[in-house]
């Protein structure tokens, strides 16, 4: 049986990382899904000129999906299977029938750019690709599909239908202006503004139980660091909220501002952070061949100098130590470092929590218009089908791995991965 299950063994890791937002820490989502919703159309209307009309629509979360793609041209929202087969779709909100999705992509139900991107997701991230695409692929980004879906509505009863919709480009505008890291601190972006006035509000405590289970290992002789996206004074805030005051602790090494997914494919140098003042020191960039110091936090980075300085405390060869990496995002936490690092990965997904009855996000993490995350009329979605190729296992939470002592085999149900259960979606696919 084992060799047709996936299994986690941590005995074979040594060095042992984990994303924040959606992994060591969860986030209300309710509560974040209209924060996102409410700043991204707001910024429309008052920085791009859209009809206040906009802001006179309700927010229809059965409309929302983690993993939909944006064909920004088209003005159309896509639900994919594996080989990036369209499966369902959208034009604004209207859902297309089948013959209307055949009549724009083809027999096949191919667009060249999603089929592009799941040959190869990194050749996709900037350039023309990142103009004309957006994959919504973590909490953050899922409020999107229903303003640009909106967004489009109000351009087609305004203008009527576009050769070419310009609503992706200015909802870039406005996700890259809500996120941008140097807004934290002004308060220009709303998003951070609201964050950080109540950030009990938007952010979960993490269980006792995962920060007792980060300590085992590194009792067991791990090495752990944390690896986010955030800046600083982002992740300090949630952290903060999440983990407690002394998150910093429960790691050798913290790297912020990572940039994902090039962190792992790059030569970015490190540069130092200021704990205290909590910002990135110009002009500290440290040497590709120097070890980084233990128990501090860096900006920025690359995976191939933090390998070698974990491996150098463990006193052996990076090429020797085998490292694992937990996250949410599929393409930035689990497929770049499998597919193009020497990594191991846990996938993280949320949406497996929708059959339970005391889950408290059904309804923002679950959809009828667009089915599953995992499967649509028992075809998987391109996300399972990257979850089973390149995920070691797929877990709902942390929560789920702190059951199990940290040096107890876990041992899949399938060959798929997915445990403590199956998707039911997927029972009558495999």
């Amino acid at each position: 049986m084992t060799s047709y299950c996936k299994e986690l063994n941590f005995d074979e890791y040594e060095i042992i990382g984990f994303d924040l937002d959606g992994t060591l820490l969860r986030y209300n989502i309710h509560e974040m899904t209209i924060l996102i919703y409410n700043v991204l159309r707001r910024y429309l209307v008052e920085e791009r000129g859209y009809s206040k009309q906009l802001l006179e629509q309700s927010l229809n979360v059965d409309f929302l999906q983690k993993g939909l793609f944006l064909d920004g041209p088209r003005g159309n929202v896509l639900k994919l299977g594996k080989n990036a087969t369209i499966l369902r779709a959208t034009h604004g909100t209207r859902r297309l029938t089948d013959e209307e999705i055949v009549s724009i992509y083809g027999a096949e139900r191919q667009w060249n750019v999603t089929s592009n991107f799941y040959q190869d997701p990194l050749s996709t991230w900037n350039g023309v690709p990142a103009d004309q695409m957006r994959a919504l692929l973590d909490y953050f980004d899922m409020p999107a599909a229903m303003v640009f879906a909106q967004a489009v509505d109000q351009v087609d009863k305004e203008q009527r239908q576009q050769e070419e919709y310009q609503v992706w480009r200015d909802l870039q505008a406005a996700l890259m202006h809500s996120y941008n890291r140097d807004h934290f601190s002004n308060d220009i972006s709303s998003y951070f503004k609201d964050m950080k006035a109540e950030p009990q509000k938007y952010v979960l405590k993490t269980s006792p139980k995962v920060i007792n289970w980060l300590e085992q290992l590194r009792s067991n002789g791990k090495k752990l660091f944390l690896l986010t996206g955030s800046n600083i004074d982002f992740a300090n805030l949630t952290a903060t909220q999440a983990l407690g005051e002394n998150w910093r602790n429960l790691f050798d090494i913290v790297v912020t501002y990572a940039k994902k997914p090039g962190f792992f494919t790059s030569t970015r140098p490190f540069l130092k952070v200021n704990a205290s003042e909590l910002k990135e020191l110009s002009q500290s960039e440290q040497p590709a061949d120097s070890h980084l110091s233990m128990n501090e936090i860096y900006s920025q980075g690359n995976w191939h100098q933090l390998h070698n300085s974990l491996a150098h405390q463990l006193q052996k060869p990076s090429a020797n130590v085998k490292a694992l990496y937990f996250g949410d995002n599929i393409i930035q936490d689990v497929y770049t470092p499998v597919a193009h690092r020497d990594f191991d990965a846990v996938a993280i997904a949320e949406e497996m929590l929708v059959q339970d009855s005391e889950y408290p996000y059904k309804k923002e993490v679950g959809s009828g218009l667009w089915g599953s995350y995992f499967s649509v009329e028992s075809t998987p979605t391109i996300w399972s089908d990257f979850i089973c190729n390149f995920a070691q296992i797929c877990v709902p939470s942390m929560d789920h791995l702190a059951q199990t002592p940290p040096n107890k085999r876990i041992l899949c149900t399938n060959h798929i991965g997915f445990y403590p259960k199956m998707p039911k979606e997927l029972e009558s696919s495999i």
